[in-house]
């Protein structure tokens, strides 16, 4: 009798079980970091230079192009290539800070949202003791360069002077012992980025979002932060604008206080 020829069985029959792995996602960033950038190819070198000495905290940096017509853009993408913890959005078009912090926050990933000027004129080093504030329980943590605790200012005299008075206009209206409202150099809970809804494109976006947010109950830390000079390129304040813009967020500011103000009466039968 001839033999059989063997039967090779599926080494799947003839093996243990296979042992599943678990798979465990990539842990995201505990920090996103929005760059709004317009013209700044002159100093970004100094700038990524700082935010170098920051790559070990596991953030991630978000820089929004936008529109700009020097070689910003040509720039970001090639430092990017070789830093992971970059990543570069484009407008097409420039339209404006508010939009492009908008445009930041949407492709944020991390639990806490950071903004910071691209001009370095607020060191981006001192980043962490926002953050800190956060973790802390704060909503919402800002540099405060009219923090009665804060050195002299060097910035420009006429930015100085415009963020120091209408920062003294919304303190007035909102009642709050908080003292800068136009600083960019700030962090934020998620929820906060993500619940308050503000419209402006321009400059006035930066405090719209924080008095929107503190009429909400969003708590508010500062710290005591000097504004530098500018060392690298033009600003792109148009003081005209600015001023316009501010004029109007105080007047729909008032009108938001005014109604929630006769709601109360009403609520308490006055």
């Amino acid at each position: 009798m001839s033999a059989q020829p063997a039967v090779r069985l599926p080494v799947e029959s003839t093996s243990r079980p296979p042992v599943l792995e678990s798979v465990v996602a990539p842990r995201g960033p505990a920090v996103s970091v929005v760059v709004p950038c317009y013209n700044e190819a002159e100093g970004l070198p100094s700038l990524l230079a700082r935010l170098e000495r920051m790559e070990s905290l596991g953030w991630e940096f978000i820089f929004i192009d936008d529109g700009s017509r020097d070689g910003t853009f040509t720039a970001l993408l090639a430092a990017a290539r070789c830093r992971p913890w970059m990543r570069v959005v484009r407008h097409g078009t420039n339209l404006g800070l508010g939009t492009a912090m908008r445009t930041g926050f949407a492709v944020a990933r991390a639990p806490i949202v950071c903004t910071i000027d691209s001009d370095c004129t607020y060191l981006p080093e001192r980043l962490p003791e926002l953050v800190r504030l956060v973790e802390g329980g704060a909503d919402i943590a800002t540099a405060s360069p009219w923090h009665p605790d804060c050195v002299p200012s060097q910035g420009g005299r006429v930015r100085v002077a415009l963020s120091r008075a209408v920062s003294g206009l919304y303190k007035r209206l909102i009642g709050q012992d908080v003292h800068t409202f136009t600083c960019l150099c700030r962090a934020y809970r998620r929820e906060v980025v993500q619940e308050t809804h503000f419209r402006a494109a321009g400059f006035a976006a930066v405090a719209e979002l924080m008095l929107r947010g503190m009429l909400n109950g969003y708590r508010v830390r500062e710290v005591p932060m000097q504004l530098g000079a500018r060392q690298f390129g033009e600003s792109k304040l148009n003081i005209g604008d600015a001023i316009l813009s501010h004029v109007g967020l105080l007047a729909l500011m008032a009108l938001l206080l005014s109604a929630r103000w006769a709601r109360g009466r009403a609520g308490h039968g006055v």
